[in-house]
């Protein structure tokens, strides 16, 4: 592979990544996006950090926090343990939970 990248020319090698690009976006948009992947990594009822979700899906943990706002604003209500760790919360009660307390708000209906 690399042999054959070192034969490419410039404009083969740019035609090549573009297509890759394109691929990726493919797959990428397949998944459903960013907010779908945070959402499906919250749904698990695992609590976990905004660093870990973010090492999984590939993107910064800035862009986990935007997501979550989305899915905040689309309903979800996405709790904090006193760990930090965010999950989502289906009743928006305060509870103790794997040794957490939960500090979360619902979203008022």
């Amino acid at each position: 592979m690399a042999k054959e990248l070192m034969s490419m020319t410039k404009e083969e090698l740019v035609a090549m990544i573009e297509a890759q690009s394109v691929e990726i976006n493919k797959v990428k948009d397949a998944a459903g996006g960013r907010k779908l992947q945070v959402l499906k990594i919250l749904q698990t009822g695992d609590h976990t950090t905004v660093k870990a979700i973010a090492a999984r899906i590939g993107i910064s943990d800035r862009n986990v926090s935007s997501q979550m706002t989305y899915l905040r604003k689309d309903g979800y209500a996405i709790a904090t343990d006193s760990l930090g760790r965010k999950f989502l919360e289906s009743t928006g009660q305060v509870h103790e939970s794997a040794g957490a307390k939960v500090i979360t708000r619902k979203k008022a209906v």
